[in-house]
């Protein structure tokens, strides 16, 4: 009996197995249904329908073009776009995400982020006037019914759910990295992260650093770090990525840098991607902002990279831009990328050819990149960074390279020497 009654467990066990599949593979079909959530021409296109016939229908029948602006828990505010697709901040709407999509099989995060182009339907009983602006409510309320393939996107494994990707930026023209040259001190492992995920995108890609003030503080620059800072800042400069060093909460000292700055993001969306405490929503305000952002005022705070934002928010800026500000990074894990796809995203490494097909550039007798390492032709920093994310280090923080460990290293001893005079 006993022997029957485990039979029985094991094939009702078994039983429950199979339904939850039968239910997992059903809600991954209902993912990819054709007008259940993402709008994609390349599916359109192998199902040989016409994307934009489909979409305005969708439009006839009610729907409107919007931007995400904000997410919170479980609404979006969201701006309608205008005619070029660009999204006109004054006129906000408040949206949930219609409750059929919650059944979804999804690798992300979060259904929507801030930056992704959205149809959605507003609630019944609003009025409109001629000019389809609604006209009975401060802030009309709608709900997200579909969602457009992303064009580009700077995303990471998630720290929280190592099966999701946690998407951080979305549509957007140029990717901004920002890091400090001190207090934090500059990833360059974090950054040659950004960098690669920018060439992975074909996004366009500028390297900010700021509070360059602070080397000209002896005490915490010396002669050994200001060399080795140059020599790192002129490697990035030899490959072809625009370095730009500023100083925000002194913008006249910098004025130079911030103008070319200006002249970069005019016309463009513009994704803020870069560590905690690197001072991105100080450059966010330099460029007019509708909305000010939050950050401390007090000096000593600032120079201390305290993290201060805490959600991503799109806004519109003075200078004819947009911009998307997001929370500071501590960690930085890409999955699912091989080393022939990864050398491909190293601009240095592109003019050698090696002679093994898949070569990892590792272990590999005859490799061509690291013969070119050899001669001086490829940064050791940069090869050394490659074999990081190659084997898959994620460049926490505290986490690096030697020359980081170094540089990093003598600030701290410096710091702890000018404490400990403090003290006295």
């Amino acid at each position: 009996m006993k022997g029957k009654r485990f039979l029985d467990e094991a094939k009702s066990f078994r039983d429950m197995k199979s339904l939850e599949k039968m239910k997992k593979e059903k809600r991954s079909v209902r993912g990819r249904t054709l007008d259940d959530w993402l709008l994609s021409p390349q599916e359109f296109k192998k199902l040989k329908k016409n994307f934009e016939e489909h979409v305005q229908q969708l439009v006839n029948g009610g729907l409107r073009y919007g931007r995400i602006i904000e997410v919170q828990k479980r609404n979006v505010f969201l701006a309608e776009e205008d005619e070029k697709g660009m999204p006109i901040t004054e006129n906000l709407w408040l949206c949930s995400i219609a409750k059929r999509h919650f059944q979804r099989a999804h690798k992300e995060r979060n259904f929507v982020v801030v930056g992704d182009r959205v149809l959605f339907a507003p609630d019944t009983g609003i009025e409109f006037d001629d000019d389809g602006e609604p006209t009975n409510t401060d802030l009309p309320r709608g709900v997200v019914q579909h969602a457009f393939a992303r064009t580009s996107q700077i995303s990471r494994q998630d720290p929280l759910n190592a099966a999701w990707d946690h998407v951080m930026l979305a549509n957007i023209d140029l990717v901004v990295i920002v890091a400090s040259v001190l207090h934090p001190e500059v990833r360059f492992g974090l950054l040659d992260r950004f960098l690669v995920q920018s060439e992975q995108e074909e996004l366009p890609a500028v390297i900010v650093l700021n509070k360059v003030d602070l080397l000209q503080n002896p005490k915490l620059a010396t002669p050994a770090f200001l060399q080795n800072y140059h020599n790192r800042i002129k490697i990035y400069r030899d490959i072809g990525y625009e370095v730009l060093e500023i100083c925000a909460l002194k913008p006249k000292t910098t004025k130079e840098a911030i103008t070319r700055l200006r002249q970069i993001f005019k016309g463009k969306i513009v994704g803020f991607a870069g560590h905690s405490g690197v001072g991105k929503s100080s450059i966010v305000n330099l460029m007019k902002p509708e909305f000010e952002q939050i950050v401390d005022e007090d000096p000593a705070i600032f120079y201390k990279g305290r993290h201060t934002t805490t959600y991503n928010s799109l806004l519109h800026l003075g200078i004819g831009a947009y911009a998307i500000d997001t929370p500071g990074v501590r960690s930085f894990h890409m999955k699912g990328i091989g080393p022939q796809e990864l050398s491909a995203c190293f601009r240095e490494f592109r003019p050698f050819a090696c002679m093994y097909r898949e070569c990892a550039h590792d272990k590999e007798e005859g490799c061509a990149i690291k013969k070119a390492v050899q001669e001086g032709q490829i940064s050791r920093e940069r090869y050394r960074s490659y074999l990081g994310i190659l084997k898959g280090i994620s460049f926490r923080e505290g986490e690096g390279d030697d020359t980081d460990a170094l540089m990093i290293a003598d600030l701290k001893a410096r710091e702890q020497v000018r404490d400990n005079n403090n003290k006295e």
